[in-house]
């Protein structure tokens, strides 16, 4: 019976792919070893990194698909999305659609409040499981933005994104930044707790839907055409603005 023995490769990842890795090995060659025939996807996501956060892979300079299965001694470079050099002829995917849109695991609760506000089509529901969200990324082609890396590794995800900060304002800011939504900004056009879009109402028609000091003080009034909550120019309006205020063109 023939023994099988340990083979190694080299292995490197670029730009934020590092963020998945422990300090001591970032922005560094690692050799690595394994046994069977891997993948390159399986090499890279069994060191902590989600495939679709990965654009480009070279293996020994050479563009490779995430099918690939690397050599003994191979040299593996893992890409992320490029913003300034057009790879589109040697991507692994497609960018992402524009505007995107995106679905939102239960940890972001409040970003996806937040990117509503910014008028982000943002689905989000804090009862969604796993299934139900690949399964809505997959069918409505939405991104999936999350804090659970387990979700970016399965076979099913295309487009995801995992968030990085834990405080939701250093969250949207990421966001807006990675996926560059400023020229996407619409604000106040989007319901903060559906989703759904806003319209302006005639103050009379909100006469007994809203406080009556409220009433009195306030004359622009919108409500969703989903759920059909109301809104109005208050306070809570002008700390929002306030904090979308350093992303405005």
């Amino acid at each position: 019976m023939s023994v099988e023995f340990k083979k190694f490769v080299k292995i490197r990842f670029y730009g934020n792919l590092n963020d998945f890795l422990p300090v001591a090995k970032r922005q560094k060659v690692q050799r690595m070893g394994f046994w069977g025939t891997p993948t390159v996807k399986d090499l890279a996501e069994s060191l902590g990194v989600p495939h679709v956060e990965i654009y480009l892979i070279l293996n020994d300079s050479i563009p490779v698909n995430f099918d690939h299965r690397p050599v003994e001694g191979s040299l593996i470079s893992c890409y992320p999305r490029f913003t300034s050099i057009p790879i589109s002829g040697i991507a692994l995917r497609p960018d992402f659609e524009v505007p995107p849109r995106f679905v939102l695991d239960v940890h972001l609760g409040r970003l996806a409040a937040f990117l509503r506000f910014c008028g982000i089509d943002t689905l989000y529901d804090r009862t969604y499981i796993d299934n139900e969200i690949l399964t809505i990324a997959q069918t409505h082609n939405r991104t999936i933005l999350t804090r659970d890396k387990g979700i970016l590794r399965n076979g099913k995800a295309y487009y995801g994104y995992f968030i990085r900060n834990t405080n939701p304002q250093r969250q949207l800011a990421e966001v807006v930044d990675y996926f560059d939504l400023t020229p996407y900004f619409n604000p106040f056009s989007r319901c903060s707790l559906c989703n759904g879009e806003l319209e302006r109402v005639e103050k009379f028609e909100v006469r007994t839907l809203v406080p009556e000091n409220t009433f009195r003080v306030y004359n622009d009034f919108f409500r969703c055409k989903s759920c059909g909550q109301i809104y109005w120019e208050g306070s809570h309006f002008e700390r929002i603005t306030a904090m979308l205020k350093p992303f405005r063109l």
